[in-house]
């Protein structure tokens, strides 16, 4: 079974996932300021390594471009895997692609995630497990999907201060 064959409950669980995956990362597109806390959320629109070549603003340019770039790969993906796409043939590829340029992303764009980036590491190893199962283990569905859940429920006891995370070290 591959991620275009699952059905029923896995279907709805893995596209609703995958689309969350990819809305997340607009978050980036704006860097909110919480006054109270004093602490921002979001992205700066600064890139260690590029900056130091291209002008700031273009840098930031760039950066949206990526973020909208990976979020509508992203929901293509998750219709597709809905069926409410039919271009199961391009499904593996698009995950790829933007599994890929959210790494890239990330690397890129490190220093401007706000609060930290680790607070986002997770999203790269959602990447990397989604990369992982489309190259190399195709038919392992129920598999990506336990991980996809111990990811997430990871992420949502590191959010709530279940399990402290190494920022607040």
């Amino acid at each position: 079974m591959s991620l275009s064959d699952v059905t029923g409950l896995e279907q709805l669980f893995l596209s609703g996932y995958v689309i969350a995956h990819g809305l997340i990362h607009l978050i980036f597109l704006f860097n909110f300021h919480d006054e109270e806390k004093d602490v921002y959320t979001g992205w700066s629109g600064r890139s260690w390594l590029l900056d130091k070549v291209i002008p700031q603003k273009i840098t930031s340019y760039i950066g949206k471009i990526m973020w909208i770039l990976i979020a509508l790969l992203f929901v293509v993906s998750g219709l597709t895997i809905l069926d409410l796409l039919t271009i199961d043939e391009y499904l593996p590829p698009l995950v790829i692609i933007a599994s890929a340029i959210a790494i890239l992303a990330f690397i890129f764009f490190y220093d401007g995630l706000s609060p930290t980036p680790l607070h986002w590491i997770l999203g790269v190893v959602i990447d990397l497990v989604l990369i992982a199962f489309v190259v190399i283990f195709p038919n392992e569905i129920l598999i990506l999907l336990a991980l996809l859940i111990l990811i997430w429920l990871y992420g949502m006891f590191v959010h709530t201060k279940i399990i402290p995370d190494a920022t607040s070290r």
